[in-house]
C-alpha cells in the first residue's frame, strides 16, 4: 500500500484545532455532576437533561471522525483523513454554545410596564396603545398578581357585552385578570436561562404567551420574553 502524502501545515492546523475542540466538549461535559465515562455517553445523557440542545447528533458524528483520527493514525503525521474547514468551525461553534450561551438576560433585558391590579382598564388600554405592548405583570407593592394580555381585556368585553351590562373603563385591571388556569400562559425565569431553552419552552407549551426575566420567582422583572422574540431561534 502506497504511502500517503504528508498533510499539509494548514491541513495538520486543522486537525489540532478540531481535536482540540472535540477535547475541551470532552473534558466540559466530565466536569458536570453525575456525567458518564465515554464522550458519546456523555452527550446522549446531556442531550436528555436538555432537550432544546440541537447539537448531540452533530457530536456523535465527530465522535466517529476524532477516533478515526486518533486511533486510525500509527505513524507521526500520518493521518488517514484531515477535518475540513466547516467541520472544524462547527465543532468550534459548538463548543462556544456550550461553554457561553446566549442568555435571556443578556437577550432581553428590557424596561418592563408594570400596572397595578387597581389601575383601571382605561389606564391599561392606553398603556398598551401608547408603548405598543401586548401584555404587563400585575404587582401590588411588591405582590405578584398575575399577567394581563390584550386577550383578556377582549374575553372581559365580550364576557360584558353578551350579559347586557354596561362597561366602563374606570373598572379595575384586577377584576380583569384571568382566574387560575391549568394553561400555563406566563412563567418566570432567572436571567441567565438560555435563550435556546426558552426557545424550547415555547415550542412546547403553545399556550405560553411571556417569560419574565427575574432572580427569583413572584419578583419584579428585569425583562420579558414573548414567543415572537424567539421564533426560529437557533444561535
Amino acid at each position: 500500500m502506497p504511502d500517503r502524502p504528508p498533510v499539509s501545515r494548514d491541513e495538520l492546523a486543522r486537525i489540532e484545532r478540531f481535536v482540540a475542540a472535540f477535547n475541551s466538549i470532552d473534558n466540559w461535559l466530565q466536569s458536570q455532576s453525575d456525567a458518564p465515562p465515554t464522550f458519546r455517553s456523555a452527550v446522549d445523557w446531556w442531550a436528555r437533561r436538555h432537550p432544546f440542545w440541537r447539537d448531540a447528533e452533530t457530536l456523535r458524528l465527530f465522535t466517529s471522525l476524532r477516533n478515526f483520527l486518533v486511533h486510525e493514525t500509527v505513524r507521526p503525521f500520518d493521518y488517514p483523513c484531515v477535518p475540513s474547514e466547516s467541520a472544524v468551525r462547527e465543532i468550534e461553534e459548538i463548543r462556544e454554545r456550550l461553554f457561553h450561551p446566549i442568555t435571556i438576560g443578556q437577550k432581553f433585558r428590557r424596561e418592563v410596564v408594570i400596572l397595578s391590579s387597581t389601575d383601571t382598564l382605561e389606564i391599561a388600554l392606553q398603556t398598551m396603545t401608547s408603548r405598543d405592548i401586548a401584555r404587563f405583570p400585575i404587582f401590588d407593592g411588591e405582590r405578584f398578581a398575575g399577567v394581563l394580555a390584550e386577550r383578556d381585556i377582549a374575553r372581559f368585553l365580550s364576557y360584558v357585552v353578551s350579559r347586557g351590562e354596561e362597561f366602563s373603563a374606570q373598572t379595575p385591571i384586577g377584576q380583569v385578570l384571568p382566574r387560575q388556569s391549568k394553561r400555563q400562559t406566563f412563567r418566570f425565569a432567572s436571567p441567565e436561562t438560555s435563550v435556546a431553552q426558552a426557545a424550547f419552552w415555547f415550542g412546547e407549551n403553545t399556550f405560553l404567551e411571556a417569560i419574565l426575566i427575574a432572580p427569583r420567582m413572584g419578583e419584579r422583572p428585569t425583562g420579558i420574553v414573548t414567543r415572537g422574540d424567539v421564533a426560529g431561534w437557533r444561535e
